[in-house]
């Protein structure tokens, strides 16, 4: 296992993602790997995620202390300036907020988002819970999606959220609208290692139901290590807010029609007990009782 990328040269540790190769095992980063629209320029075979290697194994097996750098030009290197514009609003610009706090706010009440971005070409989206730290967002799922480990070494993405706070019905279907909160953020995702990754996995699991991680056991070394952590930061110009509240807009016309607003909202429904939980005679835990308490508040 090679330590670093053939283009720019970037470390690419053996027990972290972020790696392709191909069938020699020549060595990119996932950045240079899609300006070489994922062909390896020794070989034109495909490359593809490097597995990792941890734990006793990589200590057993240490990875290759040789580098090797291609003397041809780098077409990256990698992500590094590879930023988004400045984001603008285009269409109804009036319903943009530049307040950092109702962004925070939106992104503390939504638990999942959906993550986009591109892959070999093709747009990937998925949705995916996350939870907001600070200045960042987290996000985790199986080192084994071979698209998220493509897309977990700085790869720019997008991540977005919504909430549909009612339906505003108009005297037409065309003035009818609704009223929302969605956000968009910008940014390059970096995965983590350490004890980063796992206070970043133990925040993400107290941001959906705080206290439950002190109710049940810590996770492993093997479960940590099966689990991709990924941070993307939250920076000035990188993100949009947009929101719509009120009524329908007074008819230009005369009309017969029920106008107004159907609210909506997220409620918790009774706690469902798994059959070995009833069969223990277990009661329903602190955390998810405040859980619903709060959903349903």
């Amino acid at each position: 296992m090679r330590p670093g990328c053939e283009c720019c040269d970037v470390d690419l540790p053996a027990d972290q993602v972020g790696a392709v190769v191909c069938s020699f095992e020549c060595t990119f980063c996932a950045g240079c790997a899609e300006h070489l629209e994922r062909t390896c320029p020794n070989c034109g075979g495909s490359l593809m995620p490097r597995p990792t290697r941890v734990g006793d194994s990589l200590r057993r097996h240490p990875a290759r202390t040789e580098r090797v750098t291609s003397q041809g030009a780098c077409p990256g290197p990698g992500y590094v300036g590879r930023t988004a514009p400045e984001q603008r609003l285009g269409r109804h610009s009036e319903r943009g907020r530049a307040e950092r706090a109702e962004l925070d706010a939106l992104l503390d009440e939504v638990l999942a988002g959906t993550l986009s971005t591109v892959v070999d070409g093709r747009p990937w989206v998925v949705p995916m819970l996350f939870a907001r730290d600070g200045d960042r967002i987290l996000l985790h799922g199986s080192t084994g999606a071979g698209a998220l480990r493509q897309v977990a070494a700085g790869a720019p993405a997008v991540l977005s959220v919504t909430v549909v706070d009612g339906l505003v019905l108009a005297h037409s279907t065309f003035d009818s609208s609704a009223n929302y909160r969605s956000a968009v953020v910008h940014g390059e995702l970096a995965p983590l290692a350490g004890d980063d990754r796992t206070t970043a996995l133990t925040r993400i699991s107290e941001r959906l139901v705080p206290g439950r991680t002190s109710e049940v056991r810590p996770m492993t070394r093997r479960e940590e290590a099966a689990t991709l952590a990924m941070a993307m930061p939250i920076t000035d110009g990188r993100w949009l807010l947009k929101v719509r509240s009120g009524g329908a807009s007074p008819p230009d016309e005369e009309t017969s029609a029920w106008c107004g607003v159907v609210p909506l909202r997220v409620v918790a429904g009774a706690p469902q007990p798994a059959p070995w939980t009833v069969d223990a005679e277990a009661p329903v835990p602190t955390s998810v009782s405040r859980f619903v308490e709060e959903v349903n508040r």
